[in-house]
C-alpha cells in the first residue's frame, strides 16, 4: 500500500472513530471523556489532511508545518484528557501535556520566522508526540485497575508502541542532510503510517472497551451500595458475611457482628422532616466508616439500622468496638438549617463463639441482643448469650418436628 493511500485511510478512520464515539456517547447517555476523545481524533485527522494538501504551498513557508504540529499535539492533549476523565483522574499529569503544547507553539513561531529550520521542527514535533504518548500510556497503565485489566493493558501497549515509532521518527529526522536520509525517511514514513493505522484502531477499541468496563463496574457498585449513606446494602453485606464465614472456616478464626439501631430518629423526622433524618443517617454512616477498621464491612440493613461485620474479632473485642461506636454516636452533633440534632444508638453484639459460623444465626442473635438493649432503656450495648442460641436451636428443632409429623388422614386412612 502506497503512502498516499495509507495517509487517506488514517484520515477516514480518525473521522470514523470520532463519529462512532459521539453516537455511542449520545446513545448510552455518558459523555465522560467521549467529547475529548472525538475531538482528539478530529484534530489528529486534520493534521494528517494538512500533510496531504499539496495546494497549500501558496501560504507562507512553514505555516502548514506549524499548523500540523499544533493540531497533532493538541489532539494528543485531548486524548490524554479523555483517558484521564474516563479513569476519573481529572488533571492527572495535565501539566506535562500543557508544557508540550507550549513547546510546539513556540516551535511553530520559530518556524514561521526561520523556515529553513523545518527539519529541526519536525524532529522536535516527533519527540514531543512520543513523550505525550508515553505520558498517556502511563496514566492508562497506572489507573485502569483490576476491573478494567485486559482492555487497559492492551490500550497502554498500543500507546507505548506508537510512542516508540514517533521517537524513531525523531531520530531519523535528525539525520537530515545525510546521503542515507531519503531512503531511511521513506521507510520510516511507511512504518509510521502502518503503526498509526494499527495503534489508532487499538486505542479506539480499547477506549470503548474501557468505557464499557467502567460502566459495568459503576452498575455493580450501585447494585451493592446504599445510595443515601454510601455503605453496603443488605444484599452486598450478606455476600460479604458469607465470604468471611468461608474464610473463617479455613483459617479457624473467630468472626463477630454487631447490629446498631438509632434511638430517636423517628422523633427527628417528625420534628424537622425526613431531609434532616437523611442528613443524620449520612453523619452516622460517616462515624461508622471512620471508627471501624479497613477490613471490616459496614452496611445499612434498614431505615435506621446498621450492621458491622468484624473479621478475626472475639466477642469481648466486638463489645469494645460497639461501645466505642455508641459513644461516638452519642457525641455526634448534626446542624441542620439552624437546628441542633442529636441521636443515640442501641447495639447488639454476637460472635461465632456464640452463634457459630452461620450468617443467619449471626444476624438473628445480634438482632435479638439489639432489641434487648432497646427494651432495657436504649443507648446501650448488649451481647448475645448462649441461652439465646439454645432457644433459637430449640425453636428450629420444633419447626423441623412439625414438618416431619405425619398428617392426619395420610396414605393409610380408610
Amino acid at each position: 500500500m502506497d503512502t498516499q493511500t495509507l495517509l487517506m485511510a488514517n484520515v477516514l478512520l480518525f473521522a470514523l472513530y470520532a463519529g462512532v464515539m459521539l453516537v455511542n456517547a449520545r446513545t448510552v447517555g455518558s459523555t465522560t471523556g467521549a467529547m475529548q476523545f472525538a475531538g482528539a481524533n478530529l484534530c489528529r485527522g486534520a493534521a494528517l489532511l494538512l500533510v496531504d494538501m499539496k495546494w497549500l504551498h501558496v501560504v507562507p513557508p512553514g505555516l502548514v508545518q506549524a499548523l500540523t504540529g499544533m493540531l497533532a499535539v493538541g489532539g494528543l492533549v485531548l486524548l490524554h484528557q479523555s483517558f484521564a476523565e474516563l479513569l476519573e483522574r481529572g488533571p492527572m499529569m495535565r501539566w506535562v501535556q500543557i508544557g508540550m503544547m507550549a513547546a510546539i507553539t513556540l516551535g511553530g513561531v520559530w518556524l514561521l520566522m526561520f523556515p529553513q529550520a523545518a527539519p529541526r521542527m519536525a524532529a522536535l514535533l516527533y519527540g514531543v508526540l512520543g513523550v505525550q504518548l508515553v505520558v498517556i500510556a502511563a496514566v492508562v497503565f497506572r489507573f485502569s485497575g483490576e476491573e478494567m485489566g485486559l482492555p487497559g493493558w492492551l490500550t497502554g501497549l498500543a500507546l507505548s508502541g506508537y510512542a516508540v515509532v514517533q521517537l524513531m521518527r525523531a531520530m531519523v529526522t535528525t539525520r537530515y542532510g545525510r546521503p542515507e536520509f531519503p531512503a531511511q525517511n521513506a521507510e520510516m514514513t511507511q512504518i509510521w503510517l502502518v503503526g498509526l493505522l494499527l495503534s489508532s484502531a487499538a486505542i479506539a477499541f480499547g477506549y470503548m472497551a474501557l468505557s464499557t468496563a467502567r460502566l459495568r463496574v459503576e452498575l455493580m457498585w450501585r447494585a451493592q451500595i446504599d445510595e443515601l449513606t454510601g455503605l453496603l446494602n443488605r444484599w452486598a453485606l450478606k455476600r460479604a458475611v458469607m465470604q468471611e464465614i468461608q474464610r473463617s472456616k479455613r483459617s479457624k478464626s473467630e468472626v463477630a457482628m454487631l447490629m446498631m439501631d438509632l434511638d430517636g430518629l423517628k422523633e427527628v423526622n417528625d420534628a424537622t422532616g425526613h431531609a434532616c433524618g437523611d442528613v443524620v443517617l449520612q453523619a452516622v454512616a460517616g462515624v461508622l466508616q471512620e471508627t471501624v477498621r479497613a477490613q471490616d464491612s459496614v452496611g445499612r440493613v434498614g431505615g435506621d439500622e446498621f450492621c458491622v461485620l468484624l473479621p478475626e474479632t472475639s466477642l469481648t473485642e466486638a463489645m469494645t468496638v460497639a461501645e466505642r461506636l455508641r459513644a461516638e454516636v452519642e457525641e455526634l452533633v448534626v446542624q441542620y438549617r439552624g437546628d441542633t440534632v442529636r441521636v443515640r444508638a442501641s447495639l447488639g453484639v454476637t460472635s461465632s463463639s456464640i452463634s457459630g459460623l452461620s450468617s443467619q444465626a449471626l444476624m438473628d442473635h445480634s438482632d435479638l441482643a439489639l432489641y434487648r438493649a432497646k427494651r432495657s432503656g436504649k443507648n446501650m450495648v448488649m451481647a448475645a448469650s448462649l441461652e439465646e442460641r439454645h432457644e433459637d436451636e430449640k425453636e428450629s428443632d420444633q419447626v423441623m418436628m412439625r414438618r416431619q409429623r405425619p398428617r392426619l388422614g395420610g396414605e393409610h386412612a380408610g
